[in-house]
Parts: C-alpha cells; structure tokens; sequence
C-alpha cells in the first residue's frame, strides 16, 4: 500500500474529505490531493501535523511499517476534529512548537557531536604532522 493509499484510508476512517484536511492543516487542497494521487509527498513538518491530525503514527502514514495509530494522541486526535478554525489554529502552532523544540534539541546534539569529531581530527591531525616530520627526519 503507497503513501496516498493509506493517507486516503485513513481519511475515510475518520471522515475526513481533501476538504477538511486541507482547512484544518491550512493547506491547498490541490495540495491534498497532490499527495492523494501520489504526486508528491508532505515535508517533515506537515507529515508530522497531518498524522497528529488524523491521529496515526507519522512512520506508518509515509511508509506503511510500525503501528498504524499514535500511542497516547488519541485524544488529540479526537478532540481535533471538532475544533473550531481558531482553536485548530492554536492547536497546530503547539504541534509545530513542539517538533520545531525536537529538532533544535536534536540539532544540537548533532552540534556536539560535530564538535568532538572536529577535536578528535585536530589530535589526529597533530599526531600525524609528528610522525611525518619523524619519517622525513630518517629520509
């Protein structure tokens, strides 16, 4: 089963048209149905709010493997559904908070470890220009 497929089941499942998702992730639904017919597929970002939305695992929706649903969002999913344009508003900029805060602490992370790299190759780097210069002292 593609992406589009199991985005389009899912829809159906929850009673949601191109439509709906559309106005409630603020998006085109020619967008919508841009990944419903398999054309194109969502950044990050949006998988991310669109899976909260329909209240399924973000990794199941893109590639069909894991759990189909959340564990603990159901209620965000089924509160979402009846909120009113401002109040989902509200609720995708938290959901948008909260992955932008994931990523800054995952970059982060990444950033130190970059850093050890780049202090581990400058020893390296110095040990290397100490050898060299003893094998051309022998030369």
């Amino acid at each position: 089963m593609s992406f589009s497929e199991r985005l389009q089941k899912v829809m159906d499942e929850q009673g949601y048209t191109k439509y709906k998702v559309a106005k409630a992730l603020h998006m085109s639904a020619t967008t919508i149905s841009n990944y419903l017919k398999n054309k194109t597929k969502p950044d990050t970002t949006k998988l991310e709010v669109m899976s909260r939305l329909l209240g399924v695992n973000r990794r199941w929706l893109l590639t069909g493997e894991g759990d189909k649903y959340r564990k603990g969002d159901t209620a965000t999913a089924e509160t979402s559904r009846d909120l009113s344009v401002r109040d989902n508003d509200e609720l995708t900029v938290r959901h948008l908070v909260e992955i932008v805060g994931k990523q800054a602490s995952s970059l982060q992370a990444r950033d130190e470890e970059v850093r050890k790299l780049m202090t581990m190759n400058e020893v390296l780097l110095g040990k290397l220009t100490i050898l060299l210069e003893k094998l051309f002292e022998k030369l």
